[in-house]
């Protein structure tokens, strides 16, 4: 696959087939490499030159090409299902994702056929929640981080992807998985991320050199 002719971003997202609690007795890496499999994958392929204009992210947004990826739909007769997704990594600046370094990539490591490749992916990730669990020494979930912040909120849940992918609901999980990639596209171009302490008034101010993406550029440049 041809990839874009300018620098960009990506920010990926995958859908799962099954959920943890589907599977008993399996430790939680297990499950992901050896029961679950992937159902729709969501990519924003987001300009450099858009998210360092000085535009707002509703027409950084609009200047990004949004695409998708099936299990069940291979690009060639000879290609994986994602080879295409994996060219779009190669030539990231940085990739974004949420838990990304946790989920996303061990559930579709089994497509790499490289374990260089594979890592070389992995080290130009921008993971939204592990920055953030790692200076707040907490676990949030995406939708906290969107309400907290007043931007608008997912449209389902992990549970919603599974049913619509065993009811063959296609166009409904792809617009879903599509909705959460454009969320963590939102949260990382914020300049500042606020977390409300749900037990007091308090609110946690992290600045954007944490889970930034035009953090995240600068440092690509440096």
């Amino acid at each position: 696959m041809r990839t874009m002719d300018t620098k960009y971003v990506a920010v990926f997202d995958c859908e799962s087939d099954s959920g943890f609690g589907d599977v008993f007795g399996r430790a939680r890496d297990e499950i992901i490499h050896r029961y679950m499999q992937f159902t729709c994958i969501c990519a924003l392929v987001i300009p450099i030159d858009a998210i360092q204009s000085r535009v707002s992210t509703d027409e950084i947004i609009s200047q990004s090409k949004r695409m998708t990826w099936w299990r069940d739909v291979s690009e060639s007769n000879t290609a994986t299902p994602i080879d295409s997704l994996l060219d779009i990594f190669d030539s990231a600046e940085v990739i974004v994702g949420f838990n990304c370094l946790a989920f996303d990539f061990p559930l579709i490591r089994r497509f790499y056929a490289s374990q260089t490749r594979y890592l070389k992916h992995r080290c130009k990730c921008l993971d939204i929640m592990t920055r953030v669990r790692d200076v707040t020494d907490d676990y949030y979930k995406l939708d906290k981080l969107l309400r907290d912040n007043e931007l608008s909120t997912k449209i389902g849940d992990g549970s919603t992807a599974i049913t619509l992918w065993q009811e063959e609901r296609r166009d409904e999980l792809q617009a879903y998985c599509l909705c959460d990639v454009e969320l963590t596209a939102r949260l990382g171009l914020l300049n500042e991320l606020h977390i409300r302490d749900k037990h007091s008034t308090k609110t946690l101010t992290i600045t954007e050199n944490v889970f930034g993406i035009r953090a995240a550029l600068r440092s690509v440049t440096l």
